[in-house]
């Protein structure tokens, strides 16, 4: 019984993002929070003001996404390792093409 209750199929969420969407968005993030921690470092005065968080709400602009739809999805994902293993690869490949074009100009 227990075993069968572990492995009931969990539906996804009605606003879940598409996978397309999911990479640019987490791709973006991870950038800011890079962004965010080299500047931090430098200048305290973004930890006071947040930074970090300005920068995710003009991202979940920018990309029209509601942000509780992206941390559902990604909670979503995250019970589901093989589609979540997809959106990090597919998130890993986009940051190569972009680091490439970088590189080229």
């Amino acid at each position: 019984m227990l075993f069968l209750l572990a492995c009931k199929n969990e539906t996804k969420p009605e606003n879940s993002l598409p996978m397309d969407k999911m990479k640019t968005v987490l791709w973006q993030l991870m950038q800011a929070d890079e962004n965010y921690t080299r500047m931090s470092t430098i200048d305290t005065t973004w930890k006071v003001n947040k930074k970090n968080v300005q920068f995710y709400k003009q991202i979940f602009e920018l990309n029209k996404v509601d942000r509780v739809a992206f941390y559902n999805t990604i909670e979503y994902l995250q019970k589901h390792p093989v589609a979540f293993k997809e959106l990090m690869d597919s998130t890993y490949a986009l940051s190569k093409r972009e680091k490439l074009k970088l590189t080229k100009h």
